[in-house]
């Protein structure tokens, strides 16, 4: 039996990282799910082994440098080697115009969003550095459509996409693919909070497609852009969002 490939998903726990972790442990990946709440990700996790496939949970922060390379370090050290990461884990707006958004708001999501995503590509691009392999940032189509009371969101995603073609030209040195996928609207429980904060926001977003996305449709393009069905994709910033960033 050859063995399995090994992939890390941070925000493993609910939504696009939930979904994501769930289809690849179905398709035989070994699956490190690495998520700030400890039980949501071993409750992923063992859904997973009792499907037959091969899981661990990981108890992180991803804004915090070691707290992301232990986590790296782990999934190395159960499977042998890492193949590929999804990055899921983010938080949603403050809520507030750009005059009331204060710096504490402000350090937050970008702390999570992008401080936190550039820690998870430089340790898993640094264990990927002698074996090649693909790593997938979600960001949003907030990366390059402006949302109501969201300029904090809206910067650390645009933020997102330039990180990922900056690293994809790194990696293509080394073997290592990176790409982003650029969701809208999908009905996970980070959207819940974010429509709670915001309302506002539901009269702004329009979606020709007329509902919403399910966290599988997302990770299903996720779980593509790891494959070797992609491997001429790199630095590629992909709408996933039922048209929403053209309407």
């Amino acid at each position: 039996m050859s063995e399995r490939k090994s992939v890390l998903v941070t925000g493993g726990g609910s939504g696009i990282g939930k979904a994501a972790a769930l289809l690849l442990g179905a398709r035989g990946w070994a699956v490190t799910i690495v998520d700030r709440d400890a039980a949501a990700g071993a409750a992923v996790a063992a859904e997973i082994i009792s499907a037959g496939g091969q899981a661990q949970a990981v108890a992180a922060d991803v804004s915090d440098e070691a707290s992301v390379k232990a986590a790296v370090d782990k999934a190395v050290q159960a499977f042998g080697r890492l193949h590929g990461a999804i990055n899921s884990a983010g938080v949603e707006q403050s809520g507030k115009p750009v005059w009331e958004l204060d710096a504490a708001g402000w350090d937050r999501c970008t702390g999570i969003n992008l401080r936190g995503m550039f820690l998870c590509l430089k340790h898993q691009a640094a264990a990927m550095l002698k074996t090649g392999g693909s790593i997938v940032a979600i960001s949003s189509a907030a990366a390059s459509k402006g949302l109501i009371n969201s300029s904090d969101y809206c910067a650390s995603k645009a933020g997102v996409t330039g990180l990922v073609r900056g690293a994809a030209i790194d990696g293509t040195e080394v073997g290592i693919r990176v790409n982003a996928l650029l969701p809208g609207a999908t009905a996970t429980p980070m959207a819940a909070r974010s429509s709670a904060s915001t309302p506002k926001l539901a009269g702004t977003l329009r979606v020709p497609v007329g509902r919403m996305a399910e966290p599988v449709e997302i990770a299903a393009a996720a779980v593509w852009l790891l494959s070797d069905e992609a491997s001429y994709v790199t630095g590629a910033c992909i709408a996933v969002d039922g048209g929403m960033s053209i309407a």
